[in-house]
């Protein structure tokens, strides 16, 4: 409160002596501190998304959507208790789960312009719910997904198990699906997941094709064998280099893997090669990775900002083979569809952590 008292007073070109001054009521500093305090966050409450100081108040506090979701859960995930968070300006703020965590929720057009509320899709634990998630109310949320196919529920927020408090943002299933950008870029959203694997492959004994890297039949999703399948068998062989592996009834080696990386066209008509972006261990390739050969690939990435590097495969540290595909960077950025739908790929990654919010608003 004092923050935001004193910017706003500081906005506005007044200084807390010449306001208590002004006021004739210098025996009583608190006070009149307190209750100008009050009066400029009525103020400043009541002004939404309006000009001038109300706005400027806004931005200061405004914190990233993804930022302030991790905060609230860190802080116990409190359902009427207010919590602290650090705004974009390193400021401390306080808020509430109603006024600030569940808007991001119900509310459309709160993580992009024109995007729908992920309750639209989340509104209870029923069949015809995605995930069979409710994500309107506190108890909605705290029930997690697939409530129905695995009861009691899937926790969304890191737990062990629905219920338990033990939570772990940073491995939480929530964060995963709204900060995780689709790869490769501009990936077609599918609502209904069935791409989620990656398009489907052909094993035989000359190896393995991704049907319609040709460029001219259309990809097919939702068979048993698929891009991602082939990748996590590899990595669960081991990830050899040379050594095959089994997958589909066939012995593979790396050399079925890697155009996976390589090649345009493997993930959906007119994709990308991995390896376009991600092309060498240096600051103008995309975190500094090299998808191009499997040293790169193995040095995983970040190698320059965070020596040795960021492992892709789920294991402990670069170098080590306690692989874990389940748990991998690289299975995430693959397999995860960007939520809420629809959002907008950046490749700069500015928008992983959705937009700047404020009392349960987009801020411009």
């Amino acid at each position: 409160m004092k923050i935001i008292f004193k910017r706003a007073l500081r906005t506005l070109g007044i200084t807390l002596g010449g306001l208590i001054a002004w006021s004739g009521l210098l025996q009583a500093q608190g006070d009149v501190q307190m209750c100008v305090s009050k009066a400029l966050l009525t103020y400043l409450e009541c002004a939404g998304e309006g000009t001038g100081t109300a706005a400027l108040a806004q931005k200061q506090a405004g914190v990233k959507a993804v930022d302030l979701i991790g905060q609230w859960v860190s802080a116990g995930a409190p359902e009427t208790d207010m919590f602290e968070y650090t705004s974009s300006d390193n400021d401390q703020h306080t808020a509430t789960f109603k006024d600030d965590i569940l808007p991001l929720f119900t509310k459309d057009g709160v993580w992009f312009e024109g995007s729908r509320s992920c309750a639209s899709c989340h509104f209870a634990n029923s069949e015809n719910a995605y995930h069979e998630m409710d994500l309107t109310t506190y108890a909605g949320i705290m029930k997690g997904g697939d409530v129905l196919t695995k009861p009691p529920g899937v926790p969304l927020f890191g737990q062990d198990k629905i219920g338990a408090t033990n939570y772990d943002w940073g491995h939480s299933k929530l964060k995963a699906r709204l900060r995780n950008n689709r790869m490769p870029p501009n990936w077609p959203e599918d609502l209904t997941e069935t791409n989620r694997d990656g398009p489907c492959v052909i094993v035989d004994s000359e190896g393995v094709t991704v049907q319609g890297s040709d460029g001219e039949k259309k990809h097919k999703y939702g068979c048993e064998l698929n891009t991602v399948g082939l990748i996590g068998a590899w990595v669960d062989a081991g990830a050899p280099e040379l050594k095959s592996f089994a997958y589909g009834g066939s012995q593979l080696t790396f050399n079925d893997v890697l155009p996976v990386f390589t090649k345009p066209n493997m993930w959906f008509m007119g994709s990308a090669p991995c390896s376009s972006c991600h092309f060498a261990n240096s600051e103008v390739s995309y975190h500094e990775m090299d998808l191009s050969n499997y040293a790169g690939i193995m040095k995983g990435g970040d190698v320059l900002s965070k020596p040795p590097g960021v492992p892709l495969f789920g294991q402990s540290k670069i170098g080590a083979s306690d692989y874990d595909w389940g748990h991998s960077k690289m299975r995430a950025r693959l397999r995860n569809n960007r939520m809420p739908n629809g959002a907008t790929f950046d490749i700069t990654e500015e928008n992983r952590d959705g937009p700047l919010v404020f009392r349960g608003r987009r801020l411009k």
